[in-house]
């Protein structure tokens, strides 16, 4: 079976469209960093519809016009933290298959178990929250563009499909393009959706485990069949 053929070199998250300017001195990060870090806690206070460009400039400390120096509307405010915040899965994940890389025996770790991780992490970043609270989540699933959304997913296909490319493990089977679309697919589009919907479901395990069922039977690597009437050091069953 064919697998994915993924760029050594995987692209960053784009800025999404509207930024004003792009933060490349420290002074401007910071500047937006705290943009950010006030849009969060009014939004965690007050709820979406309290959520304005005045209060962010003004809980930051900061007047209206170094925001927009930045960011023109509250919406270019909320997709530039969802960029952020799709980085933040990305750079886990990175970090994730370092780890596993570094790892002597990972042909010995239990195979499901490595691909559950990795699910935890797309979890906790498009839907439960890891850096971003869930109300966040929710906005920025709302606000967000098709092509941004579409950015994320294929950026976190190919991050899986290094994954796939580097751990040789006996229990998963690299995917074929084919099942890694659908796969990737499956998972952001179901989250996508229990975000949007603030289903009762998220941070359940039941929840969870379903996604991780759903993955292993795809990239389970088929067990060998034995042949029918043999058992392992005895004769034939007639």
């Amino acid at each position: 079976m064919a697998s994915a053929k993924p760029s050594k070199t995987t692209a960053q998250p784009q800025a999404p469209a509207g930024l004003r300017r792009q933060p490349s001195q420290a002074r401007a990060q910071q500047t937006m960093q705290t943009l950010f870090k006030a849009a969060a806690q009014i939004l965690d206070k007050e709820g979406e519809a309290g959520l304005t460009t005045n209060k962010v400039a003004a809980a930051a400390g900061f007047s209206i016009g170094t925001l927009y120096q930045y960011f023109p509307s509250k919406e270019v405010l909320v997709r530039a933290m969802a960029a952020k915040g799709q980085g933040m899965v990305l750079q886990e994940l990175g970090r994730y298959l370092s780890e596993l890389e570094n790892l002597a025996d990972v042909r010995e770790l239990d195979g499901r178990e490595l691909l559950a991780k990795a699910i935890r992490i797309l979890v906790r970043g498009f839907a439960t929250g890891k850096g971003l609270s869930q109300s966040l989540i929710h906005l920025c699933w709302t606000l967000e563009k098709p092509e941004e959304t579409a950015s994320a997913v294929r950026q976190v296909a190919d991050r899986l499909a290094i994954f796939f490319e580097r751990i040789d493990h006996p229990a998963l089977q690299a995917p074929s393009p084919a099942q890694l679309f659908v796969l990737t697919r499956s998972v952001i589009g179901t989250l996508r959706s229990a975000s949007l919907e603030k289903s009762p479901l998220l941070g359940s395990p039941a929840f969870e485990e379903v996604l991780v069922q759903m993955a292993w039977a795809l990239l389970a690597r088929p067990e060998p069949l034995q042949a029918p009437g043999l058992t392992l050091g005895a004769r034939p069953i007639r």
